[in-house]
């Protein structure tokens, strides 16, 4: 702008100039006209004479004119073509101003689409660091479930295991022990019946009535020697049952089992006398 200040201001200058020549060179014409030179010469050479030099004067002057007038138009073709130019920097220089703007507005875009580009990429990354932190978690919260499960799983089927056990334990036991039971029912009573007849073969046979039986309660301790014998359902002969009662203690030592188990069940036994079986 301060270049096209100072061209301007010399074609201006130029054309000032340019007139104050004009103005000089009429000036200069107009003293020669109103001051001429005495001559001793004759009238009519004299007239003649100036109308020459007023013919030449003329001429010149429009010479100068012209001179003038080409310089003006030389001055003015200058101040135009130094506006064009001025104009034609100026234009350049918005332009350049323009794109110079262009540049920076386009790195700009440039840096905030990158550092756009930048925070996607990183808010991406964030996400892909946050699903797999959470898929992460999920495996082991869905791993710590499953293990719960398997070891609720295998203790219950532990449970359940150790319950069958127990109930075919507790069934095989009620088993043996209804087994050992009869077992143990049989062999008493067999020695139960081994002391009928051992009893049985120490009565005396009075003068009794046939078909007479009764109870009898015996109490023995190891190794079947007995300690009491009585009635406790008679026979409804007293003599009978005193028979049979001494029968018991002459027995004395009767058949009992070996085993202190069997011999527990034994140590108190009841039977029914007869002693025609």
């Amino acid at each position: 702008m301060r270049v096209g200040r100072n061209t301007k201001s010399r074609a201006i200058a130029y054309a000032v100039v340019l007139h104050l020549l004009v103005l000089l060179v009429l000036v200069s014409s107009t003293g020669m006209e109103s001051n001429p030179s005495p001559s001793l010469a004759p009238t009519v050479p004299i007239i003649k004479a100036h109308a020459v030099a007023q013919t030449d004067l003329d001429k010149q002057v429009k010479r100068r004119q012209d001179a003038v007038a080409k310089n003006r138009r030389e001055a003015e073709k200058k101040a135009a073509e130094a506006e064009k130019t001025r104009r034609d920097e100026e234009k350049k220089k918005l332009a350049a101003l323009h794109e110079a703007r262009a540049r920076r507005e386009a790195k700009e875009k440039q840096r905030i689409a990158a550092q756009k580009a930048e925070e996607r990429l990183a808010e991406r990354k964030r996400m892909a660091a946050r699903e797999q932190r959470i898929a992460k978690e999920k495996r082991h919260a869905e791993e710590n479930r499953r293990k719960l499960e398997e070891k609720a799983a295998r203790k219950a089927a532990e449970k359940s295991a150790e319950a069958l056990r127990l109930a075919l334990a507790g069934e095989e036991e009620e088993r043996a022990a209804t087994r050992q039971q009869r077992a143990d029912d049989a062999e008493i009573a067999r020695y139960v019946d081994a002391v009928r007849t051992r009893v049985a073969g120490a009565f005396i046979y009075p003068d009794f009535q046939e078909g007479l039986i009764c109870t009898l309660v015996v109490r023995m301790i190891p190794g079947g020697e007995v300690v009491e014998a009585r009635v406790i359902q008679s026979s409804g002969n007293a003599a009978f049952d005193r028979q049979a009662e001494n029968a018991v203690r002459k027995a004395s030592p009767l058949p009992v089992p070996s085993d202190p188990r069997l011999f527990k069940r034994m140590r108190e036994i009841k039977f029914v006398f007869d002693p025609e079986q």
